[in-house]
């Protein structure tokens, strides 16, 4: 059986990780965790409390923040952090 190894979410690489639970892949220790918004932008979970522009708190509950980002915050929020991505088979 193969050893399982977890990385700190600072040594994972800056950009988009996707997973797919139902193909059996593990979710990674990502810094955001990414999903896509219904009529445009994207949501955002994390633990770190972001601001800027195009950047909006929607909620936040027991630590973690939810925010609504636009399109081009996100391009540059992935450029700074590690983000996770579920990909959902249908």
């Amino acid at each position: 059986m193969a050893a399982i190894f977890e990385f700190p979410a600072s040594n994972i690489a800056r950009g988009i990780h996707s997973y797919t639970l139902e193909m059996g892949q593990r979710k990674p220790n990502c810094e955001l965790q990414m999903s896509i918004g219904h009529y445009g932008g994207y949501f955002i979970r994390t633990k770190i409390e972001l601001s800027g522009r195009g950047i909006k708190l929607v909620g936040s509950d027991n630590g973690t923040h939810r925010y609504k980002v636009t399109d081009l915050a996100f391009e540059k929020l992935k450029q700074q952090y590690s983000i996770s991505h579920e990909s959902i088979l249908d």
